[in-house]
């Protein structure tokens, strides 16, 4: 039981410093005349969602597994499918929205990829959740650490794909 715990509250810390560090730097890196744009805001939505999400649901679970929850595992996955489907989902309008406005910040095969990811982690997460895969730990690590991986890499794509136009209000 240990070994889970520790690695479950080690990606909860990881979530949380990649937030973290993240608003420090976009914080440092802009000025301060101005508000967030929409994009800037979207940009950091899709950022810090996942990231507190993350962190969120990983201390969640290692919660309900170190208090010896029946089920605590696949009850996890179940969290872990709610959001993998629901949070894509909730972000199609805005993220059509702004591919038509800023195309240059959009590649398609990285936004299928990102989909198809949470998609993949779902279902399984879902399999898990309704006993498919037994109380196996690894569909919850894998469940945990996609939604981290997006972050990451929505991280270096503020830092490093910016929009031609940055003063635009868009």
């Amino acid at each position: 039981m240990g070994d889970l715990t520790e690695a479950l509250a080690t990606i909860s810390e990881v979530a949380i410093g990649l937030a973290g560090f993240s608003g420090i730097v976009v914080v440092l890196s802009r000025t301060f005349e101005r508000r967030l744009t929409p994009l800037e805001r979207y940009r950091m939505f899709l950022l810090l969602v996942p990231s507190l999400a993350t962190s969120l649901l990983g201390l969640a679970i290692m919660a309900l597994y170190a208090s010896e929850v029946p089920g605590a595992l696949r009850l996890g996955s179940g969290l872990l499918a709610v959001f993998c489907f629901g949070f894509p989902t909730s972000q199609i309008r805005k993220t059509v929205y702004f591919y038509r406005k800023v195309p240059e910040l959009f590649q398609a095969p990285v936004l299928w990829g990102i989909l198809g990811g949470y998609l993949v982690v779902g279902m399984l997460s879902l399999l898990h959740a309704v006993g498919v895969f037994g109380e196996s730990p690894s569909i919850v690590m894998l469940g945990l650490l996609w939604p981290l991986f997006q972050s990451a890499l929505q991280f270096a794509r503020m830092l490093f794909i910016r929009p031609q136009d940055p003063d635009a209000d868009v």
